[in-house]
């Protein structure tokens, strides 16, 4: 049976990317310094705790410089047929988000500084092309996570592009930090994850053009994959 929504399952995520949220904001006032020693020792241990556990959820996942050994269906839990208090709780949240976004994309390019925009690009063109279905993503991320889950379901396994733990500085490497920003150039959007089916952006889990969950709604989703082949 499907697990019945709690309230606690429902704003857990929302807590998550609020709390996120403020510490990238706290932390981006300290981009134009290198962190202290104390700053960059939990760091490193945050990546060395958290990165193997998140990142088994992004099967095939790709990190520029890495490449990270899939992870059978099995192993991740993926979407039933049910409600999913951890997909409902997203969706609560995505509006949330949505009112950041304005401020998500002008400090995308700060945290990029000077990048090769046609380089950029090329990596882009060369992911999109790769695979039937990429999704470029943070270790991190619920909503990532959640958005693999639900292509897994559908019986794809994406490419998955590892920005890194999330966009927070010292979290996202420079390689991932010029990606989302010239994502946020090219498709108006910075947030991730950011899903591509047949070489077409069609945006994040929640929104986007139209949005992976709202293709699975509106029955679209198994024909766009076929039409990608990707089934």
């Amino acid at each position: 049976a499907a697990p019945t929504p709690t309230p606690h399952t429902m704003t857990r995520p929302l807590l998550l990317l609020l709390a996120a949220a403020a510490a990238g904001i706290l932390a981006l006032a300290a981009t134009r310094a290198p962190p202290s020693a104390p700053l960059q020792s939990k760091l490193a241990a945050a990546k060395s705790m958290c990165a193997p556990r998140f990142r088994a959820a992004l099967p095939g996942a790709a990190t520029r410089g890495r490449r990270l050994a899939p992870v059978r269906s099995s192993e991740t839990g993926g979407v039933g047929g049910g409600a999913d208090p951890i997909l409902l709780g997203l969706r609560a949240a995505s509006p949330v988000m949505s009112l950041l976004k304005p401020v998500f994309k002008p400090l995308s390019k700060v945290q990029a500084g000077s990048y090769d925009a046609a380089a950029t690009q090329k990596l882009i063109d060369a992911d999109v092309k790769s695979s039937p279905v990429v999704v470029y993503g943070y270790a991190l991320s619920p909503f990532c996570t959640k958005a693999v889950d639900v292509l897994k379901s559908a019986g794809v396994e994406p490419k998955v592009v590892d920005l890194g733990l999330e966009w927070i500085p010292g979290l996202i490497s420079s390689q991932g930090a010029a990606i989302r920003a010239h994502l946020g150039e090219t498709t108006g959007r910075t947030s991730m994850p950011h899903i591509f089916i047949g070489g077409q952006s069609i945006g994040g889990l929640v929104d986007g053009t139209p949005g992976l969950l709202p293709l699975r709604d509106s029955g679209e989703l198994v024909s766009e994959l076929k039409k990608a082949r990707a089934l």
